[in-house]
């Protein structure tokens, strides 16, 4: 058995990666992308972020949180660590001329790729800045003063930013408003002097720079080889992941994992006193159905927990909080716990909790009574009609001991499967009664990452579930072998 398990849980490694290769493309193929600057933090410069206003590009706030979190980067190669000048003057003279030109879409994406481009496009942009005139080196200065300008980290909200993080910011935006000085910018209409004066000041920028920024390396076969893959987004989400590390919210730049534990209490703390209950009641409800079978129990049962079955759950919930919170007044309409949990004491506070949650788990419980009950009765019609029963029988033993000894623990089979695949259902919890109900557990908080496209957090919640199942199913292995004395590893 523990070489088996030691197997498992070796091949559980490769499978989390091919998983997470999976859910990274499935991701990042959906169309659109998370909504811009949603994350914009304190984190600017020293004075709180220089804008880019007049600059070409987007605005700083949302660069900043692409640059951020990787997005204006490849998928898989980094092709950009050796741009040529002409596809980069290609796209420059097609964002100039625009949609009259060339069509909205081709200026859109040149609009993009230059964007996305970022540092990479600096060197080309230099040299291309020393060879065109006229409007031409106009649009190429306003994406080379895009493309030079720093990026200050975001900061965690509420976060307060250290000395040296202040220090960092200052210097970044010191050099962000000399990008904006007169001697890297000329005005509309400069004379040809004033132009060479800041091409040669462009020059002397990049002189500066290019010893200690990352280009300095790119002339190196291995490292820039090591860069084209390392510096992408699937190489970045692969390096977090090696180091379980899922990032941070696109939406509230939080860490996944402090989302993920924040949402634990809320979920669990309904799903798993529901899923014990419906468990316990579904097997009784099996087993006596089994042994009462094509007797009135046990069609009456089916049609109850079928009628049940059939109710969806928005329904149910809203009947529930009609009738046991408004009319009667029984139980709180919604929320996790009273307006005034803070003001009471451990023991008060627990039965609040336990008062608000009635509800949701009545609503969660009873969808899952009429699949599991079945199971439950169909594993143990089988066993029934086994040759061990009519032995067991045959050896005196009274009905009762039949079906709860020698019967229940061979007819549980099937739930076992059903138990593997479970784990990662009590951790998503349901959307529909966390929202009605008011809950902010981990099924809304998965609606709200979806629509937000909040990479980080689905990944992370969908790694998790991938994680859990592998866990379940490798559970589910081991009780066959206690259950079932013919399995064997």
């Amino acid at each position: 058995m523990l070489t088996y398990v030691v197997k498992r849980v070796l091949i559980m490694i490769p499978t989390f990666f091919g998983v997470s290769l999976a859910i990274w493309l499935v991701m990042t193929s959906a169309p659109g992308r998370p909504t811009s600057g949603q994350s914009q933090g304190p984190g600017g410069g020293a004075d709180g972020g220089s804008k880019m206003e007049g600059r070409a590009g987007k605005n700083v706030s949302e660069r900043i949180f692409r640059h951020q979190f990787g997005l204006n980067r490849p998928r898989f190669w980094n092709d950009w660590v050796a741009l040529e000048k002409d596809e980069v003057l290609g796209l420059v003279v097609t964002r100039m001329e625009g949609p009259a030109e060339h069509g909205i879409k081709a200026v859109t994406k040149a609009s993009d790729a230059l964007e996305n481009f970022d540092r990479f496009a600096v060197p080309p942009l230099v040299e291309l800045l020393q060879e065109t005139e006229g409007k031409t080196q106009d649009a190429v200065l306003g994406w080379l003063r895009a493309s030079a300008f720093q990026y200050p980290p975001l900061l965690e909200d509420g976060k307060q930013r250290t000395d040296a993080e202040v220090a960092r910011d200052r210097k970044i935006d010191l050099e962000n408003k000399r990008l904006d000085s007169a001697e890297l910018n000329w005005e509309p209409g400069a004379s040809a002097p004033e132009r060479a004066s800041v091409v040669a000041s462009w020059k002397a920028w990049w002189a500066e720079h290019q010893s200690t920024a990352r280009w300095s390396y790119l002339d190196d076969g291995w490292e820039r080889t090591k860069l084209r893959f390392a510096d992408t987004q699937f190489g970045k989400y692969w390096a977090n992941l090696f180091s379980l590390d899922f990032g941070k919210s696109f939406k509230s730049n939080e860490p996944v994992v402090d989302i993920i534990l924040g949402k634990l209490k809320y979920s669990l703390s309904l799903a798993v006193p529901s899923f014990i209950i419906a468990w316990i009641l579904a097997v009784l409800l099996g087993v006596m159905g089994a042994a009462n079978h094509n007797k009135p129990f046990d069609q009456g049962s089916a049609i109850v927990l079928f009628m049940l079955y059939s109710i969806p759950s928005f329904l149910m919930g809203t009947v529930l909080q009609q009738a046991f919170a408004v009319d009667l007044g029984w139980f709180p309409v919604s929320r996790w716990e009273s307006v005034d949990a803070q003001s009471m004491n451990t023991w008060e506070q627990f039965l609040d909790v336990i008062t608000h949650l009635w509800l949701p788990m009545i609503c969660y419980t009873y969808g899952s009574l009429a699949l599991i009950s079945r199971q439950a009765r169909s594993g143990m019609l089988e066993v029934l009609s086994s040759d061990f029963i009519r032995t067991a029988y045959a050896k005196g033993c009274t009905r009762r001991q039949v079906i709860w000894k020698h019967g229940v623990r061979n007819g549980m089979m099937p739930l076992i499967t059903m138990l593997g695949t479970a784990l990662p259902i009590l951790l998503a919890g349901s959307v529909v009664i966390e929202s009605i109900f008011g809950i902010p557990g981990f099924g809304k908080a998965m609606l709200d990452a979806i629509l937000a496209k909040d990479y980080n957090l689905v990944m992370g919640v969908a790694l998790l579930s991938s994680v859990l199942t592998l866990i379940g199913l490798l559970i589910a292995d081991i009780l066959y072998a206690i259950v079932d004395p013919r399995v064997s590893y």
